[in-house]
Formats: structure tokens, sequence, C-alpha cells
């Protein structure tokens, strides 16, 4: 293996290290559910101060319950059930990700669901969530079970995981309820598409007072639902297999109905006072504060993990696989394309021309490069049957010679098949990239149209530039050699001449000619292929006139002059044309990039605002709507500013 070609694997090599310490992934733990803690303590009225608790034993077991402030015993009534009081909210939070179908896990948690509502009391409330790339109420709280059994049935799979935009979506349910808000939250794997954060998801459940009680089977995401339920008085338990599901929600009912509510007169005046209950050898903790309502734990509530950030691709290992495999391949392409660019030996006609040249010496046997043919991008037979396959079927389609004009027109040293080629590969590979990027199909549909439309843009302004260029030289190249014609040199001579004083891209077309006059070809058939490369009417009638001078005789030097003199005065008009229409093509890129400079301005402030525009059907079809308005007014109005001269 050449020194070249390492050069070429080496960034390869790194990327793929990078890749396999992107795929370390954690392992998860479950929080048993305490036998005693605490949920609330309501001490806005310090005469009668009510501590919500959970306590999962013999209800029997309360008449010794013992209250302390601090480590003063106080007189505390007869703990009553919370159903007493108030009413329970539960939100059912599902996940309905694809991955929740491996050994029919989602049936096992629909009938467990079932089961659930079929348990509850009277009075309890519940509402079902389901969440797989979005989060969908399917029903609001309700106590009627048929209804709350409809809405389970109609939970189905879909791709991607948004935990965190189900538990925000469950919170919000009980802003301004009077309900206690319970959250029971089931999910198999991490979150990978979520809007919100695990912060923000934490903010939600303590705002509205709610406690989360997370469940599901082992996966390495759970732990940063672990975190979220100790941090919101709630709890999380996991199961070994889909088998013991049925016990985890029976575990979390339980838990919910054995609540109770314990009240006391407080003879603390102010500060955070220590509180603690005991039944028997079961001890929980918290403190409160003399006039607030705050939800407690059973400890102070540990730091919460926040949630993966960054593209959704990066938060679970298939994506994660996907992603690399295409940035590897993009990457690959990069690098070949580079190392045969900058590396590789000449690509361009003049190193088959180059025999052909004045100053040409031949290399030693040693020293020649390679076998002598042109090198090739595609250099792999796969990678050539494709590019060949390419090129028969633009040919057939009649742009491949379209394509090889703009190419030489711009002084790209590409093969039109292979850039053709390699032009809808990069759009495929970066679509896809897009896509696993995104999680939005319409989003990636829309910039990889965008950045496939970039390519051909640039090509035709590179080739327009160098056309002007050309164009603009024209009328000083013609004098120059009408003034070697009157030295006394004869049109060869002369072109041969000039094409070592004039700047390029004159220069570079005219020793083409000489080239191949060298070679043989007709001089005339040479300029007129300058003409045909670089799609000047204005050189192509040079050429004219040369060739009718050849064939009936005259003064080609005085021709040349009154050619020039006529391509000057045609230039000058061009000029003043274009400063006349520089308003119009101002106001014409003005009005198109302001829709979107304006749009992209709104998202950023507000994304939730712009959110319709991507998420709904309507908002996708107004926005390509307007997308597809917006470039029709811009041809119109450039086609109404172009004047032909």
């Amino acid at each position: 293996m050449g020194h070249r070609t390492r050069a070429l694997l080496a960034p390869l090599v790194v990327l793929l290290g990078i890749g396999a310490m992107l795929l370390a992934s954690g392992t998860a733990s479950a929080q048993a559910t305490s036998a005693l803690s605490v949920r609330s303590v309501d001490a806005r009225n310090p005469e009668a101060v009510q501590v919500t608790f959970t306590y999962v034993g013999d209800r029997r077991d309360l008449t010794g319950l013992a209250v302390r402030e601090g480590d003063v015993l106080v007189r505390a009534q007869a703990a009553v059930p919370l159903a007493d009081q108030r009413a329970l909210g539960i939100a059912l939070v599902i996940d309905a990700s694809t991955s929740m179908k491996t050994d029919g896990l989602i049936d096992r948690v629909l009938d467990a669901a079932h089961a659930f509502v079929d348990g509850k009391a009277a009075s309890d409330q519940i509402a079902v969530v389901a969440f797989n790339k979005t989060a969908t109420v399917l029903q609001d709280f309700t106590t009627n079970s048929n209804l709350l059994d409809g809405a389970i049935d109609r939970i189905t799979t879909g791709p991607d995981t948004a935990v965190y935009d189900g538990i925000v979506s469950a919170a919000e349910l009980f802003t301004d309820s009077s309900l206690q808000p319970n959250i029971v939250l089931f999910s198999d794997g991490g979150d990978t598409a979520s809007r919100f954060t695990a912060s923000r998801a934490q903010s939600a459940v303590t705002n509205v007072g709610g406690a989360l009680f997370a469940i599901g089977v082992e996966n390495s995401g759970f732990t940063v639902l672990e975190t979220l339920a100790a941090a919101t008085g709630g709890s999380s338990a996991i199961a070994s297999d889909p088998a013991g599901v049925g016990e985890l929600f029976d575990t979390v009912q339980v838990a919910l109905a054995r609540q109770y509510v314990v009240t006391f007169a407080s003879s603390v005046s102010g500060g955070n006072v220590p509180l603690t209950i005991s039944v028997g050898d079961q001890q929980a903790t918290s403190t409160f504060r003399i006039g607030s309502n705050e939800t407690s734990t059973v400890t102070a509530p540990p730091e919460v993990v926040p949630g993966p950030s960054g593209p959704a691709l990066f938060r679970n290992s298939s994506g994660l696989w996907l992603g690399l495999i295409l940035v590897l391949v993009a990457v690959g392409v990069m690098v070949v394309s580079l190392g045969n660019t900058f590396l590789g030996g000449e690509n361009t006609l003049n190193r088959a021309l180059r025999p052909y040249g004045e100053d040409y010496v031949a290399a030693d046997a040693g020293e020649a490069e390679g076998d002598g043919r042109p090198q090739q991008f595609a250099q792999t037979p796969i990678l050539q049957r494709a590019v060949a396959a390419t090129g028969q079927f633009a040919e057939r389609q009649g742009f491949l010679t379209k394509i090889e004009g703009q190419l030489e027109r711009a002084n790209l040293p590409l093969r039109p098949a292979e850039a053709i080629f390699f032009y809808f590969a990069g759009v495929v590979v970066f679509g896809l990239l897009l896509v696993a990027l995104t999680r939005n199909g319409f989003g990636a549909l829309i910039g990889t149209i965008l950045a496939a439309l970039i390519p051909p843009a640039l090509l035709s302004y590179l080739a327009t530039r160098r056309q002007k260029q050309f164009d603009s030289l024209l009328p000083d190249t013609l004098q120059l050699l009408a003034s070697t014609l009157r030295a006394g040199y004869s049109l060869m001579q002369g072109i041969e001449a000039v094409s070592q004083e004039v700047s390029e891209p004159v220069g570079r077309e005219l020793r083409r000619v000489v080239t191949e006059a060298r070679l043989g070809r007709p001089l005339e058939e040479s300029l007129d292929g300058i003409a045909t490369r670089m799609d000047s009417a204005d050189f192509g009638w040079a050429v004219m006139a040369i060739r009718i001078q050849r064939e009936v005789g005259g003064n080609l030097a005085e021709l040349l002059v009154t050619v020039a003199d006529t391509m000057t005065e045609r230039e000058r008009l061009r000029r003043d044309v274009n400063a006349l229409v520089a308003e119009g093509k101002i106001s014409a890129i003005v009005l198109t990039i302001l829709p979107v400079g304006l749009g992209g301005f709104i998202y950023s402030v507000n994304p939730d605002y712009m959110e319709p525009l991507f998420e709904e059907t309507v908002g996708k079809a107004l926005l390509g709507g307007a997308l597809v308005l917006m470039l029709f007014g811009f041809w119109w109005m450039k086609k109404t500013i172009e004047i032909d001269i």
C-alpha cells in the first residue's frame, strides 16, 4: 500500500474510532417503591398541616403512626385515605414506539393498561397519552372505563420515542385541575425524538405538584426516568422480561390507592421544618415551610441527569450506526475526490496534448507516471460500471453533451459521466443523512432539494463568469491579433503569439487552438471549437469573418479591427443596460430572500409558532406552495429584466 493510499484511509480509520466511542452505552437500574414515603405537605394553615403519604402495608398499622417536627413528637389526628378528601388523577403515558413490538411487549402493556382501568376506584379519573415520534392525548380525564378502554385500543406503534414530550403533555393535563396529579409512564427505551429535554419534563411535573411513576423493561435509557421519578416524589421499577409488565402496573396502582392524609397542628413559627413520619420500623423524612404547599420526596431530590442533547440520530444505537455509515460514505467520497484532485496526476486535456507542445521533453522510463492513461475518479470496477451506466443514461436523455459543455466552459477537469454520477450519489447520501439527523421527512426533502440545486447553480455561475471574462477580453485580443498581422505574422503565428500574451481564459483557449492545429486539425475548425465551448456569439462572428476573408481575400487586420470596435460598442451598451436593470435585480433578490430570512428569524425566536408549518399536513402544503410561488416569482422578475443585446 502506497503513501497516498495510506493518507486517504487515515481519516476513515479515525472516524471509525470516534464512532466506536460514541456507541458506548450505560446500564440501567431500578429504584424500588418505598413502603412508606411522603408525597406532599400542605402547611398553608399552621393549625392544620396536612401530610399526604403513601404506605403500602396493612392499613391497621397506621394506628401506630408517629409524626415529628425535628425531634419533637407532635399530636396528630388519625390518618384517613386520600380518596376521602381528594380525587386521584392518573395520566397513563404509554410508549408506542416500534421497538415495543418486540416479543409482543406492546400487547402485554395494553392488557396491563386495561387491567389498570378495571381496577381503579370509582372516583379516580384517568387520561391516556401515547407517544412515539410525537405525543398524543388519546383521552382526557374521565371516570368512564369504556372511553378509557377505547382510547387504549386506539394506540398504534410508530417510529422514534418522544418520552419527554409524553411527560410534558401528561403534566399539562393537570393545569388548573383539582385532581391529585399522578403520571404513570411505561417505556422500553431512551428518548430519541423529543422537542423537550429531561429537565423541562421534570419542571412540567413539579409545576403541577405531580409525581412520576416510571416503569418499563430493562434498557439503557431508563436511568434518566429513574432520576426523574425520584426528583418528582414518585418511584421507578423495571421488569426483566415482558411477562412482568402486569405486576409493575399492579404495584403502582396499589401505591396510588394506599395514599393517606395525616393532620397536625405545627408548633414552629417559620423557616424550614424537618418532618419525620414513622410506622413501625418504616420511616420517611421531608421538610416543609409554614405557609406553603410543597411536594416532598423520601429524600432530597437528586440532581436530574439532562436528556441527550444534539440531533436525535445519536440517541439510539441503530440510528447512530446508520448515521455513522452515511458519514463514512460521504467522507470517503470526499477524501477520494480530494486525493485524486490534489494528490493525483494531471487529469486535464493538457496531459494528453503535452507531447505535442514545443517545450515538451519526454520523461525517462523510470520517471514515467502511471501507464500513460488519463487518471479517473472512478477507479474500482463497480464505480466504473456505475459511471458508464450513468453516462449511457444521460446520453439517451440528451443532457450529457450539455453537461460536458458547461464543464469545459467552467474549466473544470471532470468527465461528464463521473460528474453526473457523483452528483446524484452525493444528493442521495446527503438526503439520507438529513433524514437521520432531523427525523423530519418533509424538512429533509426541502433541505435535499435546496442542496441539490447548489452544484448546478455553482457550475452555471462558474461557466457564466468565465464566459463573461472571455467576451470582455475578446475585443483587445482581436486588436492585438490585428497588430501581429500588420507586423508581418501569418494568422497561425499571430494566434500563437497572442496566446502567450493575453490573460485567461482567452490565452488558454488560443493555446489549445495552436495545439490542435499542430495535430492536424484545420485552423477554422479549431477556432469554431472555441466559439462552441465558450458559447460566444461574438467570437463566432469573428471566426466567420476570418473564414470569409481567407476565401475571398482582403485586409484581415482591418477586418479584425472593425469586428473588435463593434464588440466594444456592444459591450459598452451591455454595461449601460446592466446599470439600468440593477435596481430590478436587487429587488428580485431582496423579495426572494425576505420571506426565507423572516421565517428563519421567527423560527429562532418562537419555534412553537412555526411548528404547524412543518408538522401539520396543511402547513406542509402551504409551505411547499409558498416555495413554488416564490421561485416562480423570482424567475418571472428575472425574465422581465433580462435584455438580450
